[in-house]
């Protein structure tokens, strides 16, 4: 079923934007999903487990963020990558 342009508009870009600039502002600490979905509701961002999981798993592909699980929960935090570094054992 298609959707008006106006919804289209209204995508997760701002709900990525807002993911980004949280972990960003907070590199030292690692938040579990849970965590994640109570601060995006409380900036008006209603997403679902799921939406955000998606969100995580992409950031983390592109080494926004790293992942780890501890007492079997995933936490997510912001990753210092930056940018290529070389292979530093022998070829």
């Amino acid at each position: 079923m298609p959707i008006s342009s106006k919804d289209f508009d209204k995508s997760d870009s701002k709900s990525n934007l807002l993911l980004t600039e949280f972990l960003r502002a907070h590199p030292l600490e690692a938040y579990s999903i849970d965590e994640l979905v109570k601060m995006m509701a409380s900036k008006r961002r209603k997403l679902a487990r799921e939406e955000l999981t998606k969100m995580l798993m992409l950031m983390e592909y592109g080494r926004k963020v790293t992942s780890k699980k501890v007492g079997g929960v995933t936490y997510y935090r912001y990753s210092q990558f930056s940018g290529y570094s070389p292979p530093t054992g022998p070829i």
